[in-house]
């Protein structure tokens, strides 16, 4: 009966930290999206002063440019609050301009794997993430 009951906890407790790291995982995934999500909005407010000057506003759509997309999501990132996952966040690629008027955000990170990640080694340093996200700015309407 020992063996029996010993054998049912090491089982229980071995969905248990499956199914915590298989949580953490999720929420680290969530947060990732969640901070790609932001930073498309914020970069597709970057206003490219060079071809609005230029060109002015086409299509009640404010001219943004691969540039200005970049260096708003490096601003961005660079002053974002923590992540409460401590996620390693990096710009990925594709991220810029995509079909002329909406920003493209790439982001690429490392999950932590709280629990399991400390035995298995092949997922020591983390699991890789990717995030992407798009957003236009338009011209409010009257």
């Amino acid at each position: 009966m020992v063996p029996l009951i010993a054998g049912f906890v090491a089982l229980a407790l071995l969905l248990t930290l499956v199914t915590t790291d298989i949580t953490a995982l999720h929420l680290q995934r969530q947060e990732l999206q969640d901070l790609a999500d932001a930073a498309a909005l914020d970069a597709a407010d970057a206003l490219d002063e060079e071809s609005f000057y230029r060109q002015g506003m086409r299509e009640s759509f404010v001219p943004i440019s691969d540039e200005t997309v970049h260096a708003s999501v490096r601003s961005y990132l660079g002053e974002k609050p923590e992540t409460a996952a401590d996620l390693d966040v990096g710009l990925g690629s594709p991220t810029g301009v995509w079909e002329e008027t909406t920003a493209q955000v790439t982001l690429v990170g490392r999950a932590r794997i709280p629990l399991v990640g400390l035995v298995v080694r092949r997922w020591a340093d983390g699991v890789p993430l990717q995030a992407t996200s798009r957003a236009s700015a338009r011209e409010p309407e009257p």
